[in-house]
């Protein structure tokens, strides 16, 4: 290996390891967790999706701002999408839910109001009627 190629390589893995420090630092702003240490959720909402239909919990969805939440969702028949929306039709989230797993995320709403869930997968025919408005409370 050459000189000015030692030289290259030296700066590309310094180039390499500045971001990778950066971006993973606890001390960025926009970082509210490291990766390895993700926050205890305060409450799992538990959702089941089969046959083009959501089944939520029986006392509904209710969340408090800046709190960590669970939704630990299940398909028993095809793939769906579960996306969660803001009054104005902007997407909050969505994950793929794959029939026979336990399909889970964690989030934080930083905004109170009403938040629809819809299907963000096409699954068969009955797809456009995935929609349940105000689903999801979040309070302050």
């Amino acid at each position: 290996m050459e000189k000015a190629e030692k030289r290259w390589l030296v700066i590309l893995v310094a180039v390499a390891v500045v971001f990778n420090a950066t971006t993973l630092s606890p001390l960025v702003p926009w970082q509210n967790w490291l990766f390895w240490s993700p926050p205890t959720p305060v409450e799992e909402f538990h959702i089941r999706m089969k046959n083009y239909t959501f089944q939520l919990p029986p006392d509904g969805i209710t969340v408090q701002v800046g709190e960590p939440v669970r939704f630990i969702v299940t398909s028993e028949d095809v793939t769906y999408g579960f996306g969660v929306f803001r009054e104005d039709g902007s997407i909050v989230f969505q994950m793929q839910v794959l029939p026979g797993y336990r399909n889970s995320i964690l989030w934080v709403f930083d905004e109170p109001g009403d938040y629809t869930i819809r299907s963000t997968e096409y699954s068969g025919p009955y797809h456009p009627h995935m929609v349940l408005p105000n689903a999801i409370r979040v309070v302050e």
